[in-house]
This record gives structure tokens, C-alpha cells and sequence, in this order.
């Protein structure tokens, strides 16, 4: 990714949105990348859960970089 910084942080994704942030995903949003092709299904299932499960900073409490 060309710019990090300006990536769209997804652990900030409204909670209650599942389909949108499926959609956004596998079909990439603004500057976001399409990720439908490298991710599958369950994985992107696993990334759901990972945001669902915190907020913003729990990532660098938990040790994932």
C-alpha cells in the first residue's frame, strides 16, 4: 500500500453494518483495494470478528501489528 496513513481504518467500521463492510472489503471503497480476490470468504468472516471484537487501539494492546 502506497499510503498506510491514509488508508481507511476498518476497526472503526460501524458494528452494525456486517454486509457493508463484506461489500467494502471484497469490493474496495474509495482509495480502499478490492480484497475479494485474495480473501476468502471465512477470511473475511475472521476480519469481521476482529473488528466487532475491539476498538480502535485494542490491536497494539493485544501484540497484532
Amino acid at each position: 500500500m502506497a499510503d498506510p496513513q491514509g488508508a481507511f481504518d476498518l476497526r472503526t467500521f460501524p458494528h452494525d453494518q456486517h454486509s457493508r463492510f463484506v461489500d467494502s472489503v471484497t469490493k474496495g471503497k474509495n482509495s480502499m483495494p478490492a480484497w475479494g480476490d485474495l480473501l476468502k470468504p471465512d477470511e473475511i468472516e475472521a476480519l469481521w470478528a476482529y473488528v466487532v471484537a475491539g476498538e480502535k487501539g485494542d490491536a497494539t494492546r493485544s501484540g497484532v501489528k
